[in-house]
């Protein structure tokens, strides 16, 4: 069952102005180029994800020539409802393959690193050890969409009979503010933001649940891109990780490029999205 969206929120002045740059696009002239649309899942704010993405994108448009600019919701809603609509030349997310927007994009590359895993954690100080501890108590997760923060962990519950309250904070990073601030019993998030929140805001913590691994999110493309323009952008994204150039740019995104992947190594989150009839 999906929550109803929330209506959307006036942009501030200083998001609208990270959100509405066109980064490496000519200058004006009488005949620009369009920027192809690059959404990103709302993992982090939107502040934060555009602070993050920009300057990758920025690096992107000049390598290649296409312009790229940055583009989401306020919420994972709003953001999934544009990917729905196909409003995006390109997103980063992994929520397309939910039964309802499988097939729409297709897997360009992914970003590189070790897999993801679906974790719940409490506080160091919890009594909780186990799953069952949990029986209904109170959780936070990052959304309703979210594939390893919410449909991996609420399998995991399922399997273990175990029934909890629901907390919805937004974002992975929002998830764990509610466990830090004790408004919660545990959170469920993906692994990929719990050491660097942990590490950035002291939390202190324990993992009850790790789940199998999962290949990192994918960058996705809509199939009305030209071929041409989808080799290049593929290759300038798998090069990042060899170009001095953009070493810099990717320790600022705690990110180590991007690498190789296709349709089928995903096959494993689309059987948990099923799993629970997303």
């Amino acid at each position: 069952m999906r929550f109803p969206h929330r209506p959307a929120l006036p942009l501030y002045p200083l998001l609208l102005a990270l959100f509405c740059l066109a980064p490496g696009a000519r200058a004006a002239d009488s005949a620009p180029t369009k920027p192809l649309l690059f959404g990103v899942l709302n993992q982090q704010s939107p502040i934060q994800t555009a602070e993050k993405w920009n300057p990758l994108l920025r690096y992107l448009s000049q390598k290649t020539g296409i312009p790229l600019q940055l583009k989401m919701g306020h919420t994972v809603e709003q953001t999934d409802a544009m990917m729905g609509r196909e409003e995006f030349d390109l997103v980063f997310t992994n929520h397309n393959f939910q039964t309802e927007y499988d097939g729409k994009y297709k897997v360009l590359v992914r970003w590189a690193g070790r897999p993801i895993h679906g974790s719940i954690v409490v506080l160091e100080n919890s009594p909780a050890r186990q799953l069952k501890d949990l029986q209904g108590r109170l959780l936070s997760f990052p959304s309703l969409e979210a594939f390893a923060g919410y449909a991996v962990a609420m399998v995991a519950l399922k399997d273990a009979g175990v029934t909890v309250k629901a907390r919805f904070a937004g974002n992975q990073e929002g998830a764990l503010a509610q466990l830090k601030a004790g408004q919660v019993d545990a959170a469920a998030v993906n692994s990929s933001f719990l050491e660097p929140y942990a590490e950035r805001e002291k939390l202190r913590y324990r993992q009850i649940f790790i789940s199998e691994p999962y290949y990192e999110l994918p960058v996705i493309i809509h199939p009305r891109v030209p071929a041409e323009q989808v080799a290049i952008l593929r290759h300038a994204l798998l090069d990042m990780r060899h170009d001095p150039s953009a070493a810099a740019l990717l320790q600022q995104a705690r990110s180590p490029g991007f690498e190789a992947a296709d349709e089928a190594a995903y096959d494993n989150v689309r059987r948990i999205y099923r799993a629970i009839g997303q």
